[in-house]
């Protein structure tokens, strides 16, 4: 993926992966994980626009994702703020 941060905030939250430079305010990042959701979440605790390079399989993790969080932004829209539903 291509991540909208410099490479220098990135690199030290990556452990097992590769942080490259791609651009003053932008970096490549290469992973692995045991699940493609599980590294499409990973990679959306960055907060910043991301570009998926590849493979298909991660593009279709964080189509699901998405459609998951905003499900869940959905709900409990008769729920009183404060009224303790999930």
């Amino acid at each position: 993926v291509i991540l909208d941060a410099p490479a220098s905030a990135v690199a030290g939250h990556i452990r097992d992966g590769i942080v490259e430079e791609h651009g003053p305010d932008r970096c490549r990042v290469v992973l692995g994980a045991w699940s493609w959701p599980g590294l499409a979440a990973g990679l959306g605790r960055f907060d910043v626009d991301i570009e998926v390079v590849g493979p298909d399989e991660l593009r279709d993790a964080f189509a699901g994702l998405a459609r998951r969080f905003a499900d869940a932004a959905g709900r409990g829209h008769g729920e009183s703020p404060g009224s303790g539903a999930p």
